[in-house]
């Protein structure tokens, strides 16, 4: 199966939480890449909410078309939080980073 995007970006960013050797430049690269991919999967969770609610109200909707509506919902809205969950740790241990090149 293929990486995803938000996955490679969430491999990389535990690997920087567990005490991975990085670089200022690579920080900055972390936030801009997972600040990106949280504007993406935000704007498909967004598209996905508004398709469930246009499904829910049309009577006539199939029902595999709505499950499957939901189903990529309650994928990708996990997926957002946790991604937020990482960038404000990463925000957290770049503050520590920084502190320790500042006093050396």
């Amino acid at each position: 199966m293929a990486e995803t995007l938000d996955s490679a970006l969430k491999r990389e960013l535990h690997a920087v939480l567990d005490s991975r050797p990085v670089t200022e430049a690579e920080l900055r690269r972390l936030f801009e890449e997972g600040r990106a991919c949280a504007l993406i999967l935000a704007g498909q969770l967004e598209k996905e909410e508004r398709r469930l609610a246009s499904l829910s109200a049309e009577s006539a909707a199939p029902f595999t078309e709505l499950a499957a509506t939901l189903r990529r919902v309650n994928e990708l809205r996990p997926d957002l939080e946790e991604l937020h969950g990482l960038l404000g740790a990463l925000d957290a241990r770049a503050r520590q980073l920084r502190a320790s090149w500042a006093s050396t």
